[in-house]
């Protein structure tokens, strides 16, 4: 069954607030109301529009659905052959297979085509193969989600190409499905999917383990000894990170919930390595300063030893 996008219908966001989920919704509502809209479709859209206020607006609902799109989708693959409302998944395992294909497809767990070799009769339907392919996804693009372009050379009619969605929080091997996208069945039986391994490329910035960031941070030896603030930017936010004092060398700071993203909105932990580095130029100042700490620090040891 087709996802609605309750989002789409009211014309906001998962970011949009409920001021203007309401602003919206009085404003459609008001717009396709059956007494004042004669349309053909002014009656359904009212529906929709009515049915995506009382979902976004109450918080447990709301997260059901939003955990429902994270782990299904509402997306559809847009194609030219004129395959259309094709449900997507993302993520893998067992257990996720057996319920997309029992809940979306109608199949059931033994459904494949080595059983299907076996059955005398041959004009019962046979399910066709499924395609699969390879989509690279930045970590930005998994991290605000994307649409991008794919394409595959399909069973007899050569390439083609598909509008796929990238879920937010999408992780390095998973798959994304696209149901009845591959090869054509035999007898009237069902095409096959359209199966879709993830690779998440490497950042040049941060290295991502789990739900977490890691990245590696040089300062100087004076912020080491009396902290400091650190500013960086983490996807399109801004950050000013307060070093905490004598940080040693290959120590980390970390920054709660400053890290990837789930897929249910949730968020891992920056980790900050720290290198302590000496800037190639110091002036004179800098030098005698340097020459004083010096004569401090053998002293201590002259002290203590």
């Amino acid at each position: 069954m087709k996802q609605k996008n309750y989002y789409a219908i009211l014309e906001v966001n998962r970011k949009s607030s409920d001021q203007d989920i309401k602003l919206n919704f009085r404003r459609l509502a008001k717009e396709y109301h059956p007494d004042k809209n004669k349309s053909k479709d002014a009656e359904e859209k009212f529906k929709d529009i009515n049915e995506a206020y009382a979902i976004l607006m109450d918080p447990e609902k709301k997260r059901k659905y939003d955990r429902q799109v994270a782990r299904y989708g509402y997306g559809f693959a847009n194609i030219e052959s004129g395959l259309q409302d094709v449900k997507y998944e993302f993520k893998s395992g067992a257990n996720v297979f057996n319920d997309i294909l029992n809940q979306i497809l109608g199949f059931r767990k033994g459904d494949n085509n080595s059983n299907n070799e076996n059955i005398d009769d041959k004009k019962k339907p046979i399910k066709g193969t499924d395609i699969v392919t390879h989509l690279d996804v930045t970590l930005e693009e998994g991290f605000f989600g994307a649409e991008k372009k794919i394409a595959i050379r399909a069973h007899k009619t050569g390439m083609k190409t598909f509008s796929v969605k990238v879920p937010v929080g999408i992780k390095n091997g998973d798959k994304i499905r696209l149901a009845a996208l591959g090869n054509p069945g035999k007898n009237g039986g069902k095409n096959g999917d359209l199966i879709i391994h993830v690779k998440l490329l490497d950042d040049p910035e941060f290295k991502i383990e789990g739900t977490d960031f890691n990245k590696d941070i040089n300062i100087t030896p004076a912020v080491a000894a009396l902290g400091g603030k650190y500013k960086l930017q983490v996807m399109d936010e801004k950050l000013f990170v307060s070093l905490p004092k004598r940080l040693r060398d290959g120590e980390i700071v970390t920054v709660p919930n400053k890290g990837y993203v789930t897929e249910d909105g949730n968020r891992g932990d920056l980790n900050l390595k720290v290198h302590i580095d000496l800037p190639e130029d110091i002036s004179e100042r800098e030098e005698k300063l340097y020459e004083q700490l010096l004569k401090i620090e053998r002293k201590r040891e002259e002290f203590n030893g």
